[in-house]
């Protein structure tokens, strides 16, 4: 079953919830455990720290489990990564600063243990906890929340340990406002031990994923060969990492700018493109969108597709390869191609998705997998409705899950046919980008979906929080704070 496609993993968890919703934790097995709803996880009768300590859970699983298991548990230590994963400041109002502080040290960087997924809120909480807390060194706080720290602070004979702690943190998460990775750059570069004159091979890799965030004016000053000779052991720690393709074609562009010049030639002379060259590590580096074009025979394209577009990740080379599929195909795409497109399939436009064969939920998963890029409005809505065209496709559990944020690319009366059960059992979906026709159409189906929450008023809030746009923030922040005044402004 944990090698089956991800909609029969999810019918599976379902079976066994409908048994006995008071004891899916013991009867989920740990692999699968991620497909239980939150809603389900909402109303403990008891918290077995060991038993849910096992198994692994989403993000918005386990805010709703954090605040239990944070109470109950006796080492910080030994909390599993999808557990610490649920951390809020709402969830530890409770517990002592000392043990705040314990759980903060418990997401750091360790051997043998995947990143703790952590976002921006979840950060500045932690940092407000241990800021002023000098025992600590950089090494026992999480990465990313050093993304926070103010620099002023660092002493000078810190700056490498600081840098070297910060170097595995995601430049993508702090808010665009607060400009942080222009300002941390620029203290990197002007530290005595990070100037460009003095980087070495072994300084590169000393960085980690730091030099992923840097832009082309420092690239430039490096030549093809050295650049060649470290992107030959980035480039696989970068998938290996899992990174997010748009992070890597933004760093692509700046960082591997420095292409073969052969522009005006109308043969192949950078070498034709074969299974063995795809197969490189390197690849596609060293080819401009003109020798990719003439280097790329189409059948081997065809036949090597789905490590073709795991590699490329530059547009003008994306759109070379849609092009030559759609040569291939003249009549559209066919669903077993669809499914290998990967982040290729956002250089579509909506007549070339009008053409795609998109019948199975497996295919709208792989489309609308969020690794891959963002679509725009038009597309995704073109995506979504393709599916939906074929008799018996609905906006299901399953569809709502693939879908994402997605959803708010429908019109209303595509999104007034959810049902409450879906939703109530789907992810937690963000409708940020809904507009207020949508979010009121989702709000009440959400309002149906968690009804039976609403004894638990903080519950409930957590349940029903994405779907609150400003038109009912107000009823529920009154609702909320008539029970727990102090709880609701610390989630707010």
């Amino acid at each position: 079953i944990l090698s089956a496609p991800v909609i029969l993993k999810e019918t599976y968890v379902q079976q066994i919830v409908s048994v006995d919703q008071t004891k899916v934790v013991e009867n989920v097995p740990d692999a699968l455990a991620s497909y239980i709803p939150p809603v389900i996880l909402s109303s403990p009768t008891s918290v077995n720290v060991t038993l849910i300590n096992k198994k692994s859970w989403r993000q918005e699983q386990a805010l709703v489990l954090f605040g239990p298991v944070a109470s109950a548990s006796s080492d910080t230590e030994e909390l599993s990564e999808s557990v610490l994963q649920g951390f809020t400041c709402s969830s530890v109002q409770t517990l002592s600063v000392q043990k705040i502080r314990q759980l903060v040290k418990a997401c750091r960087p360790r051997t043998g243990r995947n990143r703790i997924t952590l976002k921006e809120s979840q950060l500045t909480c932690m940092y407000n906890y241990v800021k002023e807390d000098s025992t600590l060194n950089f090494t026992d706080l999480p990465s990313n929340m050093l993304l926070y720290y103010s620099y002023d602070k660092v002493p000078k004979e810190k700056c490498t340990s600081f840098f070297s702690a910060l170097s595995a943190a995601d430049f993508s998460i702090p808010s665009s406002v607060l400009n942080l990775p222009s300002t941390l750059f620029k203290s990197a570069q002007d530290s005595s031990t990070t100037t460009s004159q003095r980087f070495s091979m072994r300084t590169l890799q000393q960085l980690e994923i730091l030099p992923l965030y840097f832009k082309q004016d420092f690239w430039d000053k490096f030549g093809f060969t050295l650049k060649k000779r470290y992107f030959r052991s980035f480039l696989p720690m970068l998938r290996k990492r899992k990174t997010l393709k748009w992070k890597v074609c933004t760093w692509f562009t700046g960082a591997c700018n420095s292409y073969v010049s052969l522009c005006f030639s109308t043969d192949c002379t950078f070498g034709n493109i074969t299974a063995v060259t795809i197969a490189d590590e390197l690849f596609p580096y060293g080819y401009d969108s003109t020798q990719f074009d003439l280097c790329l025979d189409a059948t081997v394209l065809n036949d090597n597709l789905a490590a073709v577009t795991e590699k490329v990740v530059d547009e003008s080379l994306e759109m070379i390869i849609l092009d030559k599929l759609n040569q291939l195909y003249p009549s559209g795409l066919p669903e077993s191609v669809v499914q290998l497109l990967g982040s290729t399939s956002r250089v579509a436009n909506v007549s070339d998705i009008s053409k795609w064969n998109i019948t199975t939920i497996d295919t709208l998963s792989s489309l609308m997998n969020p690794d891959d890029g963002d679509w725009t409005s038009d597309q995704s809505k073109a995506v979504i409705m393709k599916y939906l065209s074929v008799e018996g496709n609905t906006l299901g559990m399953d569809e709502l899950n693939s879908i994402g944020s997605n959803l708010c690319s429908l019109d209303v009366s595509v999104l007034k046919t959810i049902t409450a059960d879906s939703l109530g059992t789907a992810v937690e979906l963000d409708i940020s980008s809904c507009s207020i026709d949508q979010k009121s159409v989702l709000y009440s189906i959400a309002n149906s979906s968690f009804s039976s929450q609403t004894n638990d008023s903080s519950m409930f809030y957590q349940l029903i929080s994405p779907y609150l746009g400003n038109s009912h923030f107000y009823t529920h922040f009154q609702s909320c704070l008539s029970v727990l005044s102090i709880s609701c402004v610390c989630v707010l």
